[in-house]
């Protein structure tokens, strides 16, 4: 029987690092979409559609896909998919959003177009020293600025770039569009029922989901895995596709889109962020994410227990 890889991309959750791995290892058989817009949603007898018109490919990546995967018995199809703790995840987004900083910290997203100018400015004659070390002082000309970055205008990026991350996140938990981003978003993605979207109760601690359906599905995922762990998670992927005659291995360079290679351990990174916020926030913060808490704990104790179908 036919087997295929479902990479259930959530954002921030390093998935186009495992994008880049698919690719690596399958070339013009891994399939990358999604819809016009980012509010689209592909339901399973879409996805199946989809499967079936592309008999060649071997892995499908999007955003837009919905849990749990397609019923066939044409193929086999495997859930691929990433944890990751819920504090780190919304920190990372704070400063994927945030995007590209001056030294002193400055957004530069947030400049005006003078001050722009001139830090793109600098920023070019430092990769002119770069290439050209131990020429004096005024040797080469003043090059040109760099281009631009393609700012994010989107309002949580537009937040995030007026706010530092305490700030941020009050703003998002206050905000009824934008708590989305920083209350069990992982929950969510696994709290659909079949072409179902979640049920879901907003209150005033933030928004909660089927809990009991998101272990259920989350249980079903053949290839889980966790943003702390990829590499070792990615490598225990290979390990498992071997059985269905798949071969997958990690590239030489494996991370893709990274906003956060700190080498500490995760609890120290979550303490470290938790503990940078005033207390009644972060309790706040956590009493917000309790669901997408016992989510990634529990993704944590089926990989130990190798929980594979």
């Amino acid at each position: 029987m036919r087997t295929v890889i479902l990479h259930y991309h959530i954002y921030k959750n390093a998935g186009t690092s495992f994008d880049h791995v698919l690719t690596h290892n399958f070339g013009d058989r891994h399939e990358l979409f999604d819809g016009p817009y980012p509010f689209f949603t592909i339901d399973q007898d879409q996805l199946d559609r989809i499967i079936m018109r592309r008999p060649q490919a071997v892995a499908f990546s999007s955003h837009q896909i919905l849990l749990p995967p397609p019923s066939s018995i044409g193929y086999r199809a495997l859930a691929a998919i990433f944890l990751r703790n819920p504090f780190l995840r919304i920190a990372s987004i704070y400063r994927f959003k945030r995007g590209p900083e001056r030294a002193d910290g400055t957004p530069l997203g947030s400049l005006v177009p003078e001050e722009l100018e001139a830090e793109l400015t600098r920023q070019a004659a430092e990769a002119q020293r770069t290439v050209n070390p131990g020429l004096p002082e005024g040797t080469l000309p003043l090059p040109e600025p760099l281009p631009a970055p393609d700012f994010d205008k989107t309002t949580t990026a537009m937040a995030a770039r007026r706010h530092d991350l305490a700030g941020w996140i009050e703003h998002c938990l206050n905000s009824p569009a934008e708590v989305v981003h920083v209350s069990n978003a992982q929950t969510r993605f696994f709290a659909s029922p079949y072409r179902t979207r979640p049920v879901l109760k907003r209150t005033a601690e933030g928004i909660t989901y089927d809990l009991g359906t998101a272990l259920r599905t989350l249980a079903g995922i053949e290839l889980l895995g966790r943003t702390e762990q990829f590499e070792a998670d990615v490598t225990r992927f290979g390990d498992i596709l071997a059985g269905h005659g798949l071969t997958l291995s990690l590239p030489d360079d494996t991370r893709h889109n990274v906003t956060d290679a700190a080498p500490d351990s995760t609890a120290e990174r979550v303490e470290a962020m938790l503990s940078a916020l005033p207390p009644a926030l972060r309790d706040r913060l956590i009493r917000a994410n309790w669901q997408d808490a016992a989510l990634y704990d529990r993704a944590c104790a089926l990989i130990a227990a190798d929980h594979r179908i």
